[in-house]
């Protein structure tokens, strides 16, 4: 039997290449796409600094297009560290190709992404809009979801209320040994001493942080970057200290038609502004919000329909100690509109008494009779042993969620089976497809620029997916058209507003009444 031998590679003296790195770059490859996407782009129009065309001192020497394209091929291909760019605009002929040979250093690479902030988020909306010409956005549902992504801070850095009075209390305690001894050796009023002034400094600069987390509202902050937070998750990773993502993903070609960058530990204040940025993206007149019921918020709840978005979230439900106890929940009191009282399951009423104003939200309290609940049958069964009546409050919008709770009774297994199918796969990919650990700027303008660059790479190569490369790079071709005859139109219109002014001008300087005046004038 013939051994086998190893495959042979080519000799590198004679190994044949294209004869133009134009042609090493085939039509099919993504890099084109980026390229033609980003010309089609008024970069000063969307705000990039230095995108004048002029340059000045200071300037980087690089066309600002040109760093986008390689910071949209970098995210594109799991490359986001500028020090990694720099390295691939030497060695990766696509890169060589998309840049035209131009090698920025890493600083400048880096300055770029964190200058040009709000631009980056200009270019985020701009692809969507281009995925809505493309008839790529549609259907009547979004799947919204959220994932903790680690910042670039740890968990030492992160400063608790609760561990700032701590420490506080200690050094308090530290300075009151220190002037008890000083007064045994009766060396207060004679020797200087600097450790006692070290703590005294030390004790102010930590109450000052106290002083400013309860001006703030805030429990918590970081010594690395103000915006990030210890976020709790029930994983066995423990908790996260970073940023949370909120997304909301369409339903008829799964992109991810808007996102929010926040620092809340919980989805509970979120609900409504994804849902309404995500309709106004889509640019439809009502909209589905499909969510997990973590997002559980009534007054959400009623901000999303008031918009024109019809919300699927699981209710949540609060009264299991009462359950475990085996006592009446809230539900087993029928509420009768036309009377306004709830109906207990004895049969007596529980009469409006007084409203009070909870978190923002007026509740409507409604009291059962103590004289009845006194020899009540079922009286174990509805309160405690030292409580003399029932009270049940209501919202006054109640009828909301009550609509609310038969809308997912009617339908909301299978519209929670359409939301983990559009909402959740997409931070798998986010995370593991695109080789993330950590984020690598500081700060939420920063840290947005970043998602909004990870969400545009996202996207961009589903809608490559979808239609492929060549029809996107035929429809920017057509794009760039259009824009350029739209500029020469604005031209036109702007010249002949000019025109139209000197003519009026004119024709009143020829008037008669013009002359009088100026025989005023004159005299």
């Amino acid at each position: 039997m013939k051994p086998r031998n190893y495959k042979q590679g080519v000799d590198r003296q004679s190994m044949p290449l294209p004869p133009t790195l134009d042609e090493f770059i085939d039509q099919g490859n993504p890099v084109r796409a980026i390229d033609i996407y980003v010309d089609t782009l008024n970069l000063k129009e969307l705000g990039f600094e230095y995108s004048q065309g002029d340059l000045t001192t200071g300037q980087p020497p690089y066309p600002p297009g040109a760093l986008l394209k390689l910071y949209l091929w970098g995210y594109f291909n799991r490359t986001n560290s500028s020090r990694r760019l720099e390295l691939e605009t030497y060695r990766n002929l696509e890169v060589i190709w998309l840049l035209q040979g131009m090698n920025p250093c890493y600083r400048t690479i880096c300055s770029f992404r964190t200058h040009n902030k709000e631009a980056i988020k200009q270019v985020a909306a701009d692809y969507i809009s281009l995925c809505k010409e493309l008839n790529l956005l549609g259907g009547k549902a979004v799947g919204i979801d959220s994932a903790f992504f680690e910042g670039d801070a740890s968990k030492a850095s992160i400063k608790t209320k609760k561990r700032l009075e701590k420490e506080n209390n200690k050094l308090k305690q530290k300075i009151d040994r220190h002037l008890a001894k000083m007064d045994e050796e009766d060396q207060a009023d004679t020797i200087e001493n600097t450790d006692l002034e070290a703590l005294k400094e030390r004790q102010q600069s930590c109450q000052n942080k106290i002083d400013s987390l309860n001006k703030s509202g805030e429990t918590q902050y970081s010594t690395t970057d103000k915006d990030a937070r210890i976020l709790m998750k029930k994983t066995d990773k423990g908790p996260t200290v970073g940023f949370s993502l909120q997304i909301a993903v369409g339903e008829k070609n799964n992109l991810i038609v808007a996102h929010e960058v926040v620092n809340d530990g919980n989805d509970t204040q979120q609900l409504a502004n994804i849902a309404i940025k995500a309709k106004n993206a889509m640019g439809v007149e009502k909209l589905e919000a499909l969510a997990d019921a973590g997002y559980y918020n009534q007054q959400k709840i009623k901000e999303c329909l008031d918009a024109n978005v019809t919300p699927y979230i699981p209710v949540v439900q609060r009264n299991r100690p009462i359950m475990e106890k085996e006592r009446f929940k809230r539900d087993d009191f029928h509420y009768n509109a036309e009377t306004d009282t709830y109906i207990c399951p004895a049969g007596e009423p529980l009469k409006h008494h007084k409203n009070q104003n909870k978190n923002g939200k007026i509740m409507k309290g409604y009291d059962s009779s103590a004289k009845y609940c006194a020899s009540c049958p079922m009286r174990e069964h509805c309160l405690p042993e030292k409580m003399r009546y029932r009270q049940i409050y209501r919202w006054e919008h109640e009828e909301v969620i009550d609509e609310h709770k038969e809308r997912m009774a009617s339908a909301g297994k299978e519209q929670m089976q359409k939301r983990a199918a559009l909402a959740e796969h997409p931070f798998g990919t986010l995370k593991l497809w695109l080789g993330w650990t950590h984020l690598l700027l500081r700060g939420f303008e920063k840290v947005r620029a970043e998602m909004n660059l990870l969400i545009t790479s996202y996207n961009f190569k589903r809608v490559l997916n979808i239609i492929g490369v060549e029809a996107f790079c035929a429809y920017c071709q057509q794009r760039k058209r259009t824009a350029k005859i739209d500029d020469k139109e604005a031209i036109l219109s702007y010249f002949w507003s000019i025109i139209v002014v000197l003519l009026i001008v004119f024709d009143f300087l020829l008037s008669p009444r013009a002359s009088s005046v100026n025989f005023m004038h004159s005299t």
